[in-house]
């Protein structure tokens, strides 16, 4: 993946999109079994499997309510792109 000068991506422009991305699958998980899934018992997941917030703190449902509606939308997109005949 490149920047827009050509050049690699550094890690650490991609740091702020992985916690982001950790939760989601939790998410996606929940969202294949219930069409509005439970955020607290996604916080519960990520403390589970150590996923935390920034200085170790434990990931809120409130965090998660806050990331919902990008969530949703990723799986919109994703769910339509697969559901499309490979051509």
């Amino acid at each position: 993946m490149t920047g827009r000068g050509g050049k690699p991506v550094s890690p650490s422009t991609l740091r702020r999109y992985l916690l982001p991305f950790r939760v989601y699958n939790f998410w996606a998980e929940q969202r294949v079994r219930n069409e509005t899934p439970s955020f607290d018992a996604i916080a519960q997941e990520c403390a589970a499997h150590g996923i935390t917030a920034q200085h170790n703190r434990p990931l809120t449902a409130d965090y998660i309510a806050e990331q919902a509606v990008d969530f949703e939308r990723r799986w919109q997109a994703l769910t339509r792109h697969h559901a499309q005949p490979q051509q």
